[in-house]
């Protein structure tokens, strides 16, 4: 999951707190990724890392 907080970091340069959100959320829903790798297949995290404009 380094590589999603990798492309949030350079798509979002400078914006801290939301990198940490990102973090605490990947963190959090991992294991629920692990056990159901269709929603890797489905880019849900891509997708919920999306920041609203």
């Amino acid at each position: 999951m380094v590589e999603i907080l990798d492309v949030i970091k350079a798509r979002d340069p400078g914006e801290f707190e939301f990198h940490q959100a990102v973090q605490e959320v990947v963190e959090s829903v991992t294991p629920v990724l692990d056990r159901n790798p269709h929603y890797r297949r489905a880019a849900v995290l891509e997708r919920i890392t999306e920041p609203e404009r």
